[in-house]
């Protein structure tokens, strides 16, 4: 003991022991007076936050791994989740947790290499990545550039970036399958949270989700979507997303996901797991009324069975038999077929969007007007498919780019099947993620959010799907 140490015990007559148990007392006496001196002027749940985020963030430093569980809890769970402080800008939960996985990643960076060599996107995705942040230096002249235009360009381009690091990360058998199994298990969690808030009755779910005020979220009745936003007309489910088309893209990639595992014979957790978890994806994803996001679904479900899982194509005759004939499914089928009529206001509206889209594109063919706004006032950025979205934004370079970087990966997947599909365990979860990416893609036909800076969420899973995807290749 050290002499200070020594001349405190002499003169209070204190054995080593008790001076230290009088020292762990004299520490706890401060931290609780700081802690209480602490909560009189701040509120004592963003104390609780700031308490929890740290420790999450210390345990998070541990491995790095555990950032991509992080990530993709937050997305899962609490998709549009805002700081309840602002510090120049809100950030985001996301936003912390990609810090956070930035970080620890760092920290291990000898053990976790870049891999860019071995990463068949590599230089396509650095190509888009390039021509994204191009487009938007050109398109500053046409609007003015506001901090939230800045910040949610800079959050996709980091979602892209994270490609690199995630691949980095996921070098092992054993990284790969827990991921698959974070994402099937968070997947589930979140359509279970969406079918409770769907059947409960409205008054409550409008309480519930409009005390989520401090963190971001709408309130009052508009907290809940409808056809058409009509409340006489059917409700939508949205879980925790605020947008019921993202949260059925969200629960299109977990099903994608799921569906080889349900027959896989090695599976990544325990068979009654992986059903549960698919039959809650599949009956939230019906609740949203998602029509992409189920025909999405649909179209991978038959992929997986031509490829390699037969009994999936009975599965899914099984599910579409039901839906049409089934009395409680009877407005969605009619909602199907106003749809391929083109006679819905919906489907009306997206026609418009696409012709908007065409006349602007004409205009701007090549680097498209960027992401703030338009040169034009008879012009605006916005409309109901992907791939149109992105040639508003970045022109047909732009969507050369994109297209380039989905035909490498395609390219590679091609490639590497022969090796991979003798390893089951490997294969169905190379196939579930492969199939999460074409879902996404096919539902990219209807809807934008999968590459749409006001849709960071689904922008972070599109691209973490695809990371999965590469490190399959790479570790089978």
């Amino acid at each position: 003991m050290n002499a200070p140490s020594n001349l405190i015990r002499q003169v209070l007559h204190l054995e080593p022991g008790k001076l230290n148990l009088i020292a762990l007392i004299g520490l706890c006496i401060v931290a609780g007076v700081g802690v209480g001196l602490a909560s009189a002027f701040v509120n004592p749940l963003i104390l609780l936050a700031v308490v929890l985020v740290l420790a999450i963030g210390a345990w998070a430093l541990l491995d790095d791994e555990r950032g991509i569980w992080i990530t993709i809890a937050i997305i899962a769970l609490l998709p549009r989740f805002a700081a309840p402080v602002k510090l120049v800008l809100t950030p985001t939960f996301l936003d912390l947790a990609l810090i956070l996985l930035i970080v620890s990643w760092f920290v291990r960076a000898s053990n976790h290499p870049l891999r860019l060599r071995d990463m068949p996107i590599a230089i396509p995705l650095l190509g888009l990545i390039v021509v994204a942040v191009a487009t938007f230096i050109f398109g500053l002249p046409n609007g003015a550039l506001t901090p939230l235009v800045l910040r949610r360009f800079t959050e996709m381009v980091v979602s892209l970036s994270l490609v690199y690091v995630l691949v980095a990360i996921m070098q092992s058998r054993q990284a790969v399958e827990r991921a698959m199994q974070v994402l099937i298990l968070t997947g589930g969690l979140a359509a279970m949270l969406g079918v409770a808030l769907y059947v409960m009755p409205r008054d409550l779910a409008i309480r519930l989700l409009s005390a989520l005020r401090p963190f971001g979220y709408p309130t009052g009745p508009t907290v809940l979507h409808f056809v058409n936003d009509d409340p006489t007309l059917m409700q939508r489910a949205t879980g925790l997303w605020i947008d019921p088309n993202a949260f059925g893209g969200f629960l299109l990639v977990c099903g994608a996901l799921t569906l080889p595992q349900l027959f896989t014979r090695k599976p990544v957790l325990p068979r009654w797991v992986t059903i549960v978890s698919a039959g809650l994806i599949s009956l939230a994803l019906v609740f949203t009324l998602s029509r992409g996001a189920m025909l999405g679904l649909l179209c991978v479900a038959v992929l997986l069975g031509i490829l390699r899982y037969r009994r999936i194509l009975l599965l899914a005759v099984i599910v579409v038999a039901l839906i049409l004939l089934l009395p409680q499914t009877r407005d969605l089928v009619t909602r199907f077929a106003q749809g391929f009529a083109g006679a819905d206001l919906a489907t009306q509206m997206r026609f418009g969007e696409y012709k908007d889209a065409f006349r602007l594109i004409s205009r701007y063919p090549l680097l498209g007007v960027g992401f703030a706004s338009t040169p034009d006032v008879d012009l605006y950025i916005g409309v109901s498919n992907m791939y149109l979205l992105v040639t508003q934004q970045m022109g047909l370079l732009g969507l050369g780019a994109f297209i380039i970087t989905l035909a490498a990966l395609y390219g590679s997947a091609i490639r590497a099947s022969a090796r991979i599909w003798a390893d089951e365990r490997m294969s169905a979860i190379w196939l579930g993620a492969l199939g999460a990416v074409s879902g996404a893609l096919i539902s990219g036909m209807f809807d934008h959010y999968f590459f749409n800076i006001d849709f960071q969420n689904s922008v972070m899973l599109l691209w973490l799907v695809i990371a999965l995807t590469v490190s399959c290749q790479l570790v089978a």
